[in-house]
């Protein structure tokens, strides 16, 4: 049995949204978003809706080809290192732009961390928002994504963002 002091129930507001990648359902609580996921959820515009409302002027924004600012996101389920990461790459990162694996283990000053950072970018619970897409392997080609829509997903995100990729 879990220990009590572990478990966390949060209530979470969640909202529907038609992308040209299918509908993305994002997820959050009152304070920040947690979760955009292609899995369907039943809608709650009742919690964090601020957050609901900025994820969807933002996700309108990047899909009409620029980015405005980021809606508020609820760390509470990330480590320190993969907090650094995500928020280095969404900072130095930006729209039309990619970085390789290694390029951004420099960046934060871990060289070593490479293979920790695919995890972490596996693991992004908020693909798009955090542009885990815009990561590369170092020849330029597409590699691997978990986030919305697999490869192909990751293809359409660069293209719309005017980057040849490479299989």
């Amino acid at each position: 049995m879990k220990n009590k002091k572990n478990i966390v129930l949060k209530k979470k507001g969640v909202r529907k949204i038609d992308t040209p990648l299918g509908y993305l359902y994002i997820i959050s609580t009152e304070s920040g978003i947690i979760k955009v996921t292609s899995r369907e959820n039943i809608e709650n515009n009742s919690i964090g809706k601020q957050h609901l409302d900025s994820a969807e002027r933002w996700l309108i924004s990047y899909f009409n080809g620029s980015e405005i600012k980021r809606p508020e996101l609820d760390y509470l389920d990330m480590t320190e290192f993969q907090k650094k990461t995500l928020d280095q790459l969404m900072i130095n990162v930006k729209f039309g732009e990619t970085i390789s694996y290694s390029e951004l283990a420099i960046l934060i000053k871990n060289r070593s961390a490479v293979r920790a950072i695919g995890t972490t970018m596996a693991k992004n619970p908020w693909p798009i928002i955090i542009p885990c897409h815009r990561v590369i392997k170092k020849d330029n080609s597409i590699g691997k994504y978990s986030g919305i829509g697999g490869i192909k997903g990751k293809r359409i995100l660069l293209e719309h963002e005017g980057i040849k990729v490479f299989n």
